[in-house]
């Protein structure tokens, strides 16, 4: 430290949520000194919570897989001796579907007895096998593949192993869509299945059936078998991260939102809106690609606009949050309720619910549950419109969730919505600052395959990129999985 508002660091961490937590526990792990800085006043990032009286509301993300030895976020969590409390939800998912609901077995045998009840034609069976054979693929090459996509020539070296070349035939599910896969095994042509199909892939590649590479639809459409509820919300793991990283002697700081990043004599100079500037060797960054092209300059501001340019579109959300007195019977605690008609301003044919579990006092008080709902927006309804009109189509949207939700939730029969709040992409923007209000990561999409995402390593001498913006991509498993491998990069450096 050389003055009151100046300060250095070895590394800086942009951003509190799961990319930024996670990388800054793996470096404090080792011993590396790390400061993170968060625009906002608490921790989470895109999984963030809010309070109301004795409730505890997700802002945004609500799921959590990828939890097993095998997967990325387990893989973390072991590595650092954390152990947050999961319930495994068994099925995974409710999908209701006009007046049937499908029910998202975690077993597999379980699950295709289910497919082919509710989707009679084609091999329904055999295209789930195909599924979660890429999945486990996936997973199993994952876990030596730090340094993909390759930044400089010893990167590409790394990926000539036999191990490595003997799964190069997977990378054509990158460039394909989903559409092919359900050609192959005969189940394209059920209308009820491709909604079915494109509902869930919005929700895990951000979307649908023609355009997501089948390579990560599999493991979007997989993923609702090892899907868990965080006991006291999706803050609680990233809690445990931080109070992680700060035990080995990390820094923590929120309320500074950076307004600039520069290369000077060497080092990485962070300014923030509180007058407060940060020297750095190296900067690992979890704000979006579209966020530092306004922030960074010269080259770096270059490179960032071609970014943005290259990935135009990102996802917007409008988000419900209400506060039920009473406790709805329900097979999981995730619920995915298809319209039955459109609703204005929402650009999917679904909300997605996440309801407190009844033994969760962390979310709820007893008698009491709170509800998250989620569905996809566009930026562009919500940009430049006047308060008087921005209200007006808040209002609308918010009723129409409410009304479909009371109609086709007959589970909560009976019961009073004490607390109805709303967010929407501007929400977004004002909170998190995220540019339009983007969430959920840059689509999934075989025009522009995964391994063309930015990579976690730029350009520039220390300064890295994570989050649902880089490689690998949207979801907490992919963000914890970009942390990882941008920490093995340091550490080969």
């Amino acid at each position: 430290m050389t003055s009151a508002q100046s300060h250095s660091t070895s590394t800086l961490v942009l951003g509190a949520g799961y990319a930024g937590l996670t990388a800054a526990a793996l470096l404090a792990n080792e011993g590396h000194e790390v400061t993170v800085l968060e625009s906002h006043d608490t921790l989470g990032g895109c999984a963030s919570f809010y309070r109301v009286g004795k409730c505890t509301y997700d802002v945004g993300a609500t799921t959590v897989s990828g939890v097993v030895d095998s997967q990325p976020a387990g893989r973390v969590f072991r590595h650092l001796g954390i152990v947050p409390e999961f319930i495994k939800q068994d099925p995974g998912m409710v999908i209701r579907m006009g007046e049937r609901d499908v029910l998202r077995h975690a077993g597999v045998d379980a699950w295709i007895d289910e497919a082919e009840r509710h989707f009679p034609g084609g091999r329904q069976g055999a295209f789930w096998q195909e599924l979660y054979r890429l999945e486990q693929r996936v997973w199993s090459l994952v876990q030596g593949l730090t340094h993909f996509p390759p930044a400089n020539a010893s990167d590409v070296l790394r990926l000539a192993k036999p191990s490595l070349l003997a799964s190069a035939p997977l990378s054509l599910g990158l460039i394909r869509p989903m559409d092919v896969l359900m050609e192959r095994y005969g189940v394209h042509g059920n209308s009820d299945f491709r909604r079915f199909i494109n509902e869930q892939l919005l929700i895990s590649t951000q979307n649908t059936s023609s355009a997501a590479p089948y390579l990560t639809g599999a493991m979007g459409l997989t993923y609702p078998s090892e899907t868990y509820y965080p006991v006291g919300g999706m803050v609680r793991p990233a809690l445990m991260l931080m109070r992680h990283a700060t035990s080995k002697g990390a820094q923590v700081k929120f309320r500074r939102r950076v307004t600039a990043i520069t290369r000077q004599a060497g080092s990485w100079l962070v300014s923030c809106d509180n007058g407060e500037t940060y020297r750095a060797d190296r900067v690992v960054s979890s704000i979006p690609i579209w966020n530092m092209a306004s922030l960074t300059d010269e080259r770096v501001r270059s490179h960032f606009e071609r970014l943005s340019h290259r990935f135009d579109f990102g996802w917007g959300a409008i988000t419900l949050y209400i506060g039920i007195k009473g406790v709805p019977r329900l097979p999981s605690q995730y619920v995915q309720l298809h319209l039955n008609e459109p609703i204005p301003f929402v650009h999917s044919g679904s909300v997605f619910m996440t309801f407190s579990h009844p033994d969760d006092r962390q979310k709820a008080p007893e008698g009491m549950t709170t509800l998250t709902v989620s569905t996809h927006a566009m930026a562009e309804d919500w940009k430049g419109l006047s308060p008087e009109e921005y209200a007006r189509r808040k209002s609308i949207v918010t009723e129409a969730i409410v009304n479909l939700i009371r109609r086709r939730m007959h589970e909560l029969d009976g019961m009073e919505f004490e607390h109805i709040d709303a967010g929407t992409p501007q929400t977004w923007v004002s909170y998190t600052q995220r540019h339009d209000g983007f969430v959920g990561g840059i689509p999934h999409d075989v025009r522009r395959p995964l391994f063309m995402l930015p990579p976690n390593q730029t350009p520039f001498t220390g300064l890295y990129m994570i989050g649902d913006s880089a490689f690998p991509g949207q979801g907490m498993p992919a963000v914890m999985l970009g942390a990882w491998n941008t920490v093995a990069r340091i550490f080969d450096a």
